[in-house]
């Protein structure tokens, strides 16, 4: 059981981090997080979290005070408090009270979970997909609003899907929780502009690379998304994670294929050796 969590400087039990009902995150959903893992007890590429962490405060207008040493420090401290051999965060700031009487300063948690691979029997068989004409406001941001997302949850579930598909003016941007890739011709392609830079996503690029596959960043148009190949999502709960439809439409043989295979074990090579 969950029983301590990190809020504003300290550790404390869960029941003791509480937020004011006037807070920004609250009343106007102000805020950001990021979410990332441990491998083999070890947290996965902490620097690149924290980074994009900082960044996504950024665009919206926050700061992160934060020094990685003490961020990197509450994180294990968390696991050890929690009996924890492995385990995923919710790093999370909401803008502060919006109510003149109470204090305006942000309000900082860390998160430990456990990890669950609910994604794991997907690996082989593959996923589907909605897709929904939507691009996010601040897309370098991981910010707390995911209206969209929620609202087609439902619509998720009856079409038997994994996740949302961000498509806009019939371009290609990422999902609610996932980069994508789309492969041609035995050429990977993943989009460019107006999408949040994965830490998943870079590992995945800098594999193809080091394994002399070609990697194209590009604006993907909505015809070349259902040309492609084969297809697949990159996430931190997720992995490498095969597409084999999008709403009606069969994606290449309807099957896992090849190169999104071989990319698959790429990573869970890298992983394990963490």
């Amino acid at each position: 059981m969950i029983k301590y969590c990190y809020f504003n400087g300290k550790i404390i039990t869960l029941d003791k981090a509480v937020l004011p009902v006037y807070d920004l995150g609250i009343v106007r959903g102000y805020g950001a997080f990021d979410f990332f893992r441990t491998y083999n007890g070890k947290i996965f590429q902490p620097k690149a979290h924290y980074a994009r962490f900082k960044n996504s405060l950024k665009e919206i207008g926050l700061k992160f005070e934060l020094s990685f040493q003490d961020f990197e420090k509450a994180c294990y401290d968390l696991m050890k408090l929690n009996k924890m051999t492995e385990s995923s965060f919710r790093l999370l700031m909401t803008g502060g009270s919006s109510y003149s009487l109470l204090s305006t300063k942000p309000s900082l948690f860390i998160l430990a979970e456990p990890i669950t691979e609910y994604y794991l029997p997907y690996a082989k068989k593959g996923i589907g997909l909605i897709t929904s004409e939507y691009l996010r406001p601040f897309p370098l941001s991981k910010s707390t609003c995911y209206i969209e997302a929620v609202r087609l949850e439902a619509n998720k579930k009856k079409a038997g899907a994994t996740e949302i598909l961000f498509l806009k003016d019939k371009k290609l941007y990422e999902c609610s929780t996932s980069n994508i890739f789309i492969i041609k011709k035995g050429i990977f392609y993943t989009p460019k502009n107006n999408i949040l830079q994965g830490i998943t996503l870079k590992v995945v690029i800098d594999l193809l690379n080091k394994n002399k596959f070609k990697v194209i960043e590009k604006d993907i148009s909505e015809k070349e998304l259902f040309a492609a190949d084969e297809i697949f999502i990159t996430a931190t709960n997720k992995k490498v994670l095969p597409v084999i439809k999008i709403d009606k439409k069969i994606i290449g043989n309807g099957k896992v294929g090849n190169l999104t295979k071989q990319i698959q074990k790429l990573f869970d090579d890298y992983i394990s050796n963490y």
